[in-house]
């Protein structure tokens, strides 16, 4: 994919070019899931563990999430994005192997 970025300036990998379209009641858990993504650990031979339960707490309290059922919420959608995630993470590791 580099090569193509380095001959076409305005490339787009496809998966940019085929993302989902957001309802926009879902993006704040989308970029969350982004933000989150990056506390993440990650093991000495590869492989990742899932966003840890602190890391969605803490992000809850600074975007003002205090309601106990608009959390649950949050953290559900976070774990969905992140199940799936860690599912595509293993597949992937799989073939290299």
């Amino acid at each position: 994919m580099q090569a193509e970025v380095e001959a076409d300036p305005d490339f787009q990998p496809r998966a940019l070019l085929e993302q989902p379209d957001l309802w926009p009641h879902l993006q704040f858990a989308s970029d969350a899931f982004s933000d989150l993504s990056s506390d993440r650990l990650i093991g000495a031979i590869g492989g990742c563990g899932p966003i840890p339960w602190s890391a969605i707490d803490r992000y809850a309290e600074r975007y003002g999430i205090d309601n106990l059922d608009e959390f649950e919420r949050f953290r559900r959608f976070i774990r969905g994005q992140d199940r799936v995630y860690l599912e595509r993470a293993a597949e992937e590791a799989k073939g290299k192997g």
